[in-house]
């Protein structure tokens, strides 16, 4: 299964995330679930458990008061399509300190 570029994903995780209250931590999963990362994936590139990453999407989950990873890409899709359709540009802008995630090179690929 192809990843979604983080250049792309970056600027609407972004928006998407403004008046949150997400951890740096929480907002890298944010980018990672996007990007269609299992637990297993997601745990070796932030470098913790995967028990770590399920305890913390279920935080993610209830902070952004969505049921699970279906419904919060459904919501990032969404904000995502109606920034395009109204023209807005898309101006890098972080969504996490540079030195909590990964370049995307390191990052392993999905199975």
């Amino acid at each position: 299964m192809p990843q979604i570029d983080i250049e792309i994903l970056t600027p609407f995780a972004a928006k998407f995330l403004e008046g949150s209250s997400l951890t740096p931590a929480e907002r890298a999963e944010v980018l990672r679930i996007a990007q269609g990362f299992a637990c297993k994936d997601s745990a070796a590139a932030a470098g913790v458990s995967p028990e770590t990453i399920r305890a913390r999407r279920k935080r993610i989950y209830r902070k952004l008061d969505v049921p699970g990873s279906g419904e919060l890409l459904a919501s990032l899709l969404a904000l995502s399509l109606k920034m395009l359709s109204r023209g807005e540009k898309l101006e890098p802008r972080p969504v996490v300190p540079a030195q909590t995630m990964q370049p995307a090179a390191s990052i392993p690929a999905m199975r």
